[in-house]
Order: C-alpha cells, then sequence, then structure tokens
C-alpha cells in the first residue's frame, strides 16, 4: 500500500523554510517565468517516458526505502509501473494492478484539485500553489534552477514542493514534497525521452497479465 501514496503525492511534477515564506505571500515573477517554460516544454510532447528513481525518508519513523519506477505519459493519460503495482489512466477511468495480490482494482480517476499526480506535475503552479524562485544551483557541472511550491489548500497533508529544473533545457530533474509528517518524497529523473504510444496503452488489458487475477470494480 506504501506505493499508492506515490500517486496521492506524486513525476505530479517538491530548507529556506523562514526567509522563503515570505516571498510566498504572492508569487514569485522569476518563478512563474521558469515554470511557464517547463509547462510550454512538456505541453509540445505528444507523448514522453522517463524512468525515476522514488525515495521515501522519515527521520522520526527511521524509514529510508529506495524503488526504481517508468512512466508514460500522454495528455492526462498516465502509465506509471513500481516494483509492486501499475497504475494506469486513460482520464477517466484509473486502474491499480497490485501485483503480490493479483487483484485489479477500477475506480473513477478523479484527482482532488492540489493532488499532485504524474500529468500535472507541471501544471499545478497555475493555481493550487504559490512559487518562489530559490536559487542557482551547480551539481557536477550542471545548471539548475531550484524552485519551491507553497499549497494554498492550508489542510493539504504537506507544506512545500521543491523543483530541481534543468536550467538549459527547463526539464525537470527531480521534485521532492515535505509532508508534515516528517516524511519526504523524492522523485529523480534517470531518463527521459519522447515517444510514440498508442492511446491503448492506457487501458488495463487483462491478456497482458496472469489470467488468474482478481478484478475488483469499485466504480
Amino acid at each position: 500500500m506504501k506505493n499508492i501514496r506515490l500517486l496521492n503525492c506524486f513525476l505530479t511534477t517538491i530548507l529556506l523554510w523562514g526567509s522563503t515564506f515570505a516571498a510566498f505571500a504572492q508569487n514569485d515573477p522569476k518563478a512563474i517565468s521558469i515554470l511557464d517554460k517547463v509547462k510550454e516544454k512538456y505541453q509540445a510532447m505528444k507523448a514522453f517516458t522517463a524512468d525515476f528513481t522514488f525515495n521515501l525518508t522519515n527521520k522520526t519513523g527511521g524509514v529510508n526505502e529506495t524503488y526504481n519506477g517508468k512512466i508514460y505519459v500522454k495528455g492526462d493519460r498516465y502509465h506509471l509501473i513500481l516494483p509492486e503495482q501499475e497504475v494506469i489512466t486513460d482520464g477517466k477511468t484509473q486502474w491499480t494492478y497490485l501485483k503480490d495480490s493479483k487483484e485489479v482494482n477500477i475506480t473513477e480517476y478523479e484527482p482532488e484539485a492540489n493532488e499532485i499526480t504524474p500529468n500535472r506535475i507541471y501544471t499545478v503552479y497555475e493555481s493550487d500553489y504559490l512559487a518562489a524562485f530559490i536559487e542557482d544551483e551547480v551539481e557536477n557541472g550542471k545548471a539548475y534552477e531550484i524552485i519551491e511550491l507553497k499549497p494554498k489548500n492550508l489542510n493539504s497533508p504537506f507544506f512545500k514542493i521543491r523543483l530541481k529544473i534543468v536550467k538549459d533545457t527547463k526539464s525537470i530533474k527531480s521534485w521532492e514534497i515535505f509532508e508534515k509528517n516528517n516524511s519526504r518524497y523524492l522523485y529523480t529523473v534517470k531518463h527521459f525521452a519522447t515517444v510514440k504510444v498508442g492511446d491503448t496503452y492506457f487501458r488495463f488489458d487483462p491478456t497482458k497479465y496472469p489470467k488468474d487475477i482478481e478484478v475488483v470494480d469499485l466504480r
């Protein structure tokens, strides 16, 4: 079940809390300018795929777990592949395949307004968050721009998202979600590419899975 939290916090597109918070009273024009370019880049792609690493830490609970995953995104559709499960949506219906239990749960795809999902990480800043540019950063000779997003909804389970954006390409390198319960979710993109993929890939095809799977329709 822990991997299901990926969808609640998630591709999604994340400690300078005191001084930065003051800038969050309104959107930072520099941050918005950068994010607009990021959005333009991703929306220009018909479809893309990414290999990523997901790291969950919680110092209070002594948790430090790392997983590898892969995702395909096409418009409002996505197909997320994780070690223990797959999550597929065509923008209307969502299928969650739990590998260990050989079970598929079918639900309506209705993400909440401020929910971070793989196909919304680069657009959530438009209405549900306040954005602030934090700093330029150089790592292994590569330049990045660091931006933080603060949810407008005070009841959100997390208090900020930190985005690391490749400066010259305006692609998202990583995003880190900071929860109020001291959990941190870090997604780091290892490989990214445009891809040609048909719409059927974003619907669950039972012929490609074990024959004895149980289908649970929760709609």
